[in-house]
């Protein structure tokens, strides 16, 4: 952590470490990798679903009267 290539955080008896962008280009030129190659953690992932409305055509919502409900059904 002396050079900076690292950020340390200490919480609750745990040390936990991140690369700093000044440590990732240091690995880079140590390891001879392009610049394309970066650490995973840094991508923003998409979500698998749409986060607000537009997903399930409506099933979960409503007055709760579906397939079943009624003794007629």
């Amino acid at each position: 952590a002396s050079r900076n290539y690292l950020s340390e955080i200490y919480s609750w008896r745990w040390h936990y470490y991140t690369l700093t962008n000044e440590g990732i280009e240091y690995l880079r030129e140590v390891l001879h990798l392009p610049a394309q190659v970066f650490p995973s953690t840094l991508t923003k992932q998409r979500p698998t679903r749409a986060a607000l409305g537009g997903g399930d055509a409506g099933e979960g919502k409503g007055s709760g009267k579906g397939k079943g409900w009624n003794k007629e059904d």
